[in-house]
């Protein structure tokens, strides 16, 4: 028996296989799990229940055959008692790390059981990550990278973001979010003049035009806004920080100066582009409030305070009145806002809340507080109210100053680079129509794999994409309809590039 369980777990785990082999043979008393929910798809255990707790675990795998079961043996003492009924089921996975895992269940209900509260934060946390990162490319990075070009090519005007790194030592900042909340402090944000920078972007605008708040500099992230939302505001000579993925058309519109913040790190390509234009990667967050939160320390703000940082959906809605349009997105994840009451929130949201918390433990030099009258509490960022005793600061006459310094973009190697992008576009699109070709006629394709593999194009751009997708396209019970696996896997990774190649020359053809 010992030696059957040994040769199934090297097939599913050969770490564990290992460590089984050294694992003692004491008894254990195992916990006695519970059984998942119905609507549960993927499953995790984090240890292991009884031969009991197994069977029943076995009926409830074989009742729906797009069930999972993830089984991280934390601990290989549990290996002994494993059933190997139940190891060699097809829908159970095994591994030491539940993490592992976040690629393989995309958009289905998971649950957990036999973890920490940590625990499940943790992997949460993981499982909304790998969902956001296929939500970012699920045009297969087109918008993006079409506004990154359009706006270095139209970016004469623009100016270095990160000269201002520093200029503003200890100067308050007030970051605006555009939750309902937002109402509450409008009459004290009028107030502010020159004793903060007030920071103000996205679906924030609206509310804070019609409020007449005078703002400091606007940010811009969002590569497809919603015009009704963003294009109804008052503050287009305002200085805005923005990144390339910005949609082209609100930055066309914008008539102030423009500082330039890095590249997201998101797409490879937009990295080659600009790499010479000595603009540093910066991680920004998942919105606009946390955007407008690296850069006010960046400039080395000190207090930052937040207002309208709700970060969740309340019988009041999404946002502060005053916000165009109506929020189609769903709010699925109920918890409990600072009142104790229930509401409901976005994985954007809560990953911006994590990223959030996250970054002021990373930056204990600045002081953050939260001075939202409503919304998600902010682990470790306390509750506060604006503290306008610092004095004033004459800001809007420095900020125009340092401004006016900020370097620049020089542009002439990013057009360079262009033009050895337009080649590569051609020569790919070439290459893999004679690839499809020579795939369906049973040709020697390796001659064509080399050609790709000089290409900008696809080392920067096809191939990073399609390392995403392919947990979607190739999932395992795509794999297992195949006829031939690896001929249809190989085939359909390059229709995939072919199909998105002649998607972004006919982009780059607009």
């Amino acid at each position: 028996m010992k030696q059957n369980l040994l040769k199934s777990l090297e097939k599913k785990n050969p770490l564990l296989a290992f460590q089984f082999l050294t694992a003692d043979n004491k008894e254990r008393k195992l916990s006695d799990f519970p059984l998942p929910k119905n609507e549960t798809e993927a499953l995790y255990v984090i240890g292991l229940g009884p031969k009991s707790w197994q069977k029943k675990i076995m009926e409830w795998l074989e009742e729906e055959k797009n069930r999972k079961v993830y089984l991280i043996i934390d601990s290989p003492y549990y290996l002994n008692d494993l059933s190997l009924e139940l190891l060699e089921h097809p829908q159970l996975k095994i591994g030491n790390t539940a993490i592992a895992f976040a690629w393989d269940h995309l958009y289905k209900p998971w649950e957990l059981i036999g973890g920490t509260q940590d625990k499940e934060e943790e992997l949460a946390t993981a499982i909304l990550g790998v969902e956001l990162t296929l939500a970012l490319y699920r045009d297969f990075g087109v918008p993006e990278i079409s506004n990154v070009i359009t706006n270095l090519k139209k970016g004469d005007g623009s100016r270095k973001g990160n000269a201002l790194a520093g200029k503003f030592q200890n100067i308050p900042a007030i970051i605006c979010g555009a939750g309902p909340s937002l109402e509450k402090s409008l009459d004290l944000l009028k107030e502010v003049g020159d004793r903060a920078l007030i920071f103000g972007g996205g679906s924030a605008l609206g509310p804070l035009s019609r409020g007449n708040i005078p703002i400091h500099f606007t940010v811009a992230l969002d590569p497809e806004p919603p015009p009704e939302r963003f294009f109804r505001q008052t503050y287009f000579e305002v200085p805005l920080f923005y990144q390339n993925q910005v949609a082209s058309s609100l930055l066309s519109c914008h008539h102030g100066p423009k500082l330039c913040i890095g590249e997201s790190g998101s797409f490879p390509l937009e990295k080659w582009l600009v790499e010479d234009l000595g603009l540093p990667t910066s991680d920004v967050g998942w919105n606009v409030s946390t955007f407008a939160t690296s850069i006010a320390t960046l400039m080395g703000c000190n207090p930052i305070y937040f207002v309208g940082m709700d970060l969740s959906v309340s019988k009041k809605g999404s946002y502060a009145s005053g916000v165009e349009g109506k929020d189609e997105r769903k709010n699925p994840i109920t918890l409990t806002d600072r009142f104790g009451d229930s509401v409901t929130t976005r994985p954007d949201f809560l990953m911006a809340k994590k990223w959030l918390e996250d970054f002021s433990e990373s930056h204990m030099e600045t002081t953050f507080i939260n001075a939202s009258e409503g919304g998600l509490p902010l682990e470790g960022i306390p509750y506060g109210k604006i503290d306008f005793y610092q004095g004033t600061f004459d800001l809007f006459s420095k900020l125009h100053q340092e401004v006016l310094k900020a370097p620049l973009l020089q542009l002439e190697t990013v057009r360079e680079k262009l033009e050895v992008l337009d080649q590569s576009l051609t020569n790919v699109q070439k290459t893999l129509v004679e690839y499809v070709e020579g795939l369906s006629q049973d040709k020697n394709v390796i001659l064509y794999e080399c050609e790709l593999d000089e290409e900008i194009f696809f080392q920067s751009h096809l191939l990073p994409i399609w390392e995403i997708w392919k947990h979607l396209l190739q999932n395992e019970e795509v794999i297992q309809a195949m006829e031939n696996p690896m001929l249809e896997k190989k085939l359909q990774e390059i229709l995939f590039y072919q199909q998105l190649t002649e998607k972004f020359v006919h982009e780059r053809n607009l």
